[in-house]
């Protein structure tokens, strides 16, 4: 995506003295909060590795609090990311015997190249209280052997003032049709100069940035291939692809071209990359919807935090398949090494409960993400975009995210593509045909 979503853990390097002790029954009482039970543990000493480099200050207060429940945990955190290869630090610390107890991942990937290692999380307290559509991704096999740490959401993102002014509910905009309606009806709106007082800059309804391969065939063609291939792995696994839903893609990409400030002359879309669709169209105000997700809250709320008051968000609607979704899915896992010995791996999972389960856990984690659980009603999520989303996720309303899943340089090829097919160049069937024989040759 623009950048894959921060996750939402742990950590520090604490000094041996802070954690020294052993609980006792007495410093356990009431220390059980919300869904979280407390647990006695072990002194013992725990090592969480993560890629997610951005999130060092949210993980030491994660970890101060949880200490202050088990301050005879001791857990390291050990940080690998930005510039380095994180996975191939990883497999050297496996190789050598110094594996650590806690690890995050991103994906399908992650579970084929690791799974060995990672321990049957199924009986864990968490588990009943994840979305339906969101335990499937957590598995390998029949076992759950990660928690979903942190969600990527996204659909299409519109401005409700707008919409209001045209006198549309965009609550109440369901499928293809509802929504190519309810574009036609702003467009006729612009055109006619109804909304020029009140939105003097409005020149089209929607900002496609088309110069961008992960925008049209990594996010725009996850929900054709999620509702074809299954989940993540499943798509990981795919030795070929059918494109059984290339004609409703073919829609949705056909829609968003024919709403843009380049509609009459499409070729010019590939031109337009996210800074110009972002901040050049949609945060001020010359188009009124855009394909995005919860991480662009911050770039709107600091051009105009009056429109990120005002956003909602549509469905991508896969026409004839499946048409009131968003796209929803796991952006980080959290997994227990289960070579550890059976006190780390205790310490491990009963972090994970509290971080998830507590109250005071569930405060500290949707400070800054979501996270696909029933049990976060009184914690909503500080990003008003992950907030919108929430109501299509507890529906069941979503599209897993598989891209993770896709042959390893393949979305740029399938990205090129579909920019030929806005441009003239090619026509789409064309375009299908490429895309299906480089992802049989690329597995």
């Amino acid at each position: 995506m623009k950048k894959k979503a921060i996750s939402t853990l742990l950590a520090m390097v604490m000094t041996a003295g802070l954690f020294a002790g052993n609980a006792s029954a007495a410093y356990a009482e009431g220390q059980s909060s919300g869904d979280y039970e407390y647990q006695d543990l072990e002194d013992t000493e725990i090592t969480y590795f993560s890629f997610s480099v951005e999130g060092k200050e949210l993980y030491e207060k994660e970890i101060a609090a949880y200490n202050e429940v088990h301050p005879n945990v001791k857990i390291n955190l050990e940080l690998v990311g930005g510039g380095t290869d994180w996975r191939s630090t990883l497999k050297a610390e496996i190789s050598s015997g110094q594996a650590p107890d806690i690890i995050l991942l991103e994906g399908a990937s992650d579970f084929e190249t690791f799974g060995d290692m990672l321990e049957d999380l199924s009986n864990q307290p968490w588990v009943e209280h994840v979305y339906e559509n969101s335990i499937n991704d957590c598995k390998i096999g029949d076992s759950i052997v990660a928690l979903p740490a942190g969600v990527v959401c996204y659909g299409l993102l519109y401005n409700k003032a707008v919409f209001d002014a045209c006198g549309i509910d965009g609550s109440t905009l369901k499928s293809y049709d509802d929504i190519d309606a309810a574009f036609g009806k702003v467009q006729d709106a612009i055109d006619a100069g109804d909304l020029a007082d009140e939105f003097p800059d409005l020149e089209a309804v929607v900002s496609l940035p088309a110069a961008e391969t992960w925008v049209l065939a990594n996010h725009g063609a996850n929900p054709a291939l999620q509702a074809e291939l299954g989940t993540a792995f499943d798509t990981y696994e795919a030795k070929s692809v059918d494109f059984t839903y290339a004609d409703a893609l073919k829609d949705y990409i056909d829609l968003m071209v024919k709403y843009s400030p380049d509609a009459d002359k499409p070729e010019a879309l590939v031109g337009v990359d996210y800074d110009s669709a972002m901040g050049g169209s949609f945060c001020i105000g010359r188009t009124a919807v855009i394909q995005m997700g919860q991480w662009v809250a911050p770039v709107i709320e600091e051009i105009d935090p009056e429109l990120l008051d005002n956003i909602g968000v549509l469905p991508m609607p896969l026409k004839g398949v499946d048409e009131d979704n968003i796209c929803y899915g796991i952006a980080s896992y959290m997994a227990v090494n289960k070579d550890a010995d059976d006190a780390k791996k205790a310490a491990a999972k009963d972090f994970m409960n509290w971080l998830f389960m507590s109250d005071e856990g569930k405060a500290l984690v949707t400070s800054n993400i979501s996270v696909p659980m029933d049990n976060f009603d009184d914690f909503p999520s500080a990003n008003v975009i992950s907030l919108a989303c929430e109501p299509y996720a507890k529906e069941g309303n979503t599209f897993s995210l598989v891209f993770g899943g896709y042959p390893d340089g393949w979305y740029d090829l399938f990205g090129a593509g579909i920019q030929s097919y806005i441009a003239g160049d090619k026509d789409w069937d064309t375009v299908i045909e490429e895309a299906k024989t480089n992802w049989a040759e690329m597995r």
